[in-house]
């Protein structure tokens, strides 16, 4: 390489040190090479990469490291992983909006409902059958635009309310922008798209509408006498319920890795959210009893996390020899 490329040539390992050491070992010299095809530039000039060759080796690192041509094993199972946290975390929203919008036919006339919330529970239910069916490319921006309302309509109620209450901020926040993030993330050009049969992807919708019409139906004239069922029975409680039982039966069975991984952070995310029910009912209402049930629901959440996340680590593929992952 001419001695006034070196600054330069430097410069793009450097920014080439994002992907990990096995990629970096098969395919470094022929990148720089490539990226150093644009001609001779003097040391003295300052030269530095382009902002675009950046964001396009950081995008081709989160690409190999979750799953993309050329990854290790272990970089497969962490986007197998990543993909199934996005495909859960938007059936929870699709099922949340089934309720949503079946409550709106149970809302009494002149009511008070929330237009933005109303809007991005329109918008799960279809981001979430899209995915399924394949369409991944048109679920992105239709989920992208769910969440940034449900986002908005969380800073409106800060707003109006006047006050900021940690945990029961962060709890909705990463239950939205995880699941986003792991969608635009976990499915990127490398992983071809996967059309899903119609029963699992109507099952959360399904669930939604049974919850609604059904189940709190039956269990409203108890939830007053009967504060132990409190925290169990809100959404967010009963999708605890199920990440507890789908933890045991995935422990049970010895599933894949990704699948123990994918329900720890799963978990993780709900967990704020238990801890503010156990502040609240500790606060506000004094009931031994709901306190005492709110704080059951989150050892066992912590329980099945660290559990499960110990079981997915654990079935990680080995690193090869020279094989590093950094």
């Amino acid at each position: 390489m001419n001695e006034v490329n070196e600054l330069l040539e430097q410069r793009y390992r450097t920014v080439l040190r994002l992907l990990p050491r096995s990629y970096r070992a098969e395919r470094e010299e022929e990148m720089v090479a490539a990226f150093m095809e644009g001609g001779e530039v003097s040391d003295e000039d300052n030269p530095r990469p382009g902002w675009g060759e950046i964001a396009s080796v950081l995008a081709l690192s989160t690409r190999v490291r979750l799953g993309g041509a050329g990854a290790i094993p272990r970089f497969v199972v962490w986007g197998a992983a990543v993909r199934l946290v996005a495909t859960l975390g938007l059936a929870f929203h699709a099922a949340a909006g089934a309720f949503t919008l079946t409550s709106l036919a149970f809302a009494a006339p002149g009511s008070m409902t929330q237009p933005l919330g109303v809007l991005a529970a329109a918008l799960w239910v279809p981001a979430f059958v899209l995915m399924m069916r394949g369409h991944v490319r048109t679920a992105k921006p239709v989920a992208l635009a769910a969440g940034a309302a449900a986002l908005a309509e969380l800073a409106a109620w800060q707003i109006a309310g006047g006050l900021f209450v940690p945990l029961d901020v962060v709890s909705p926040v990463l239950n939205v922008v995880v699941p986003l993030a792991a969608l635009f993330a976990g499915f990127h050009g490398d992983v071809p798209p996967v059309r899903r049969a119609w029963p699992p992807t109507l099952l959360p919708l399904a669930a939604g509408l049974v919850l609604r019409a059904v189940v709190l139906a039956l269990l409203a004239p108890a939830l007053g006498k009967v504060p132990l069922l409190w925290p169990w029975l809100d959404l967010m409680g009963l999708a605890s319920v199920v990440l507890v039982v789908a933890g045991i039966v995935c422990l049970g069975r010895r599933l894949p890795p990704y699948v123990p991984l994918a329900l720890a952070i799963l978990g993780t995310l709900m967990l704020p959210s238990r801890l503010s029910v156990v502040d609240n009912s500790y606060l506000s209402s004094g009931l031994d009893v709901l306190w005492a049930s709110s704080v059951g629901q989150c050892v066992a959440l912590v329980v099945m996390v660290v559990l499960l996340a110990v079981a997915g680590f654990r079935g990680l593929p080995a690193v090869r020899r020279g094989q590093a992952t950094a």
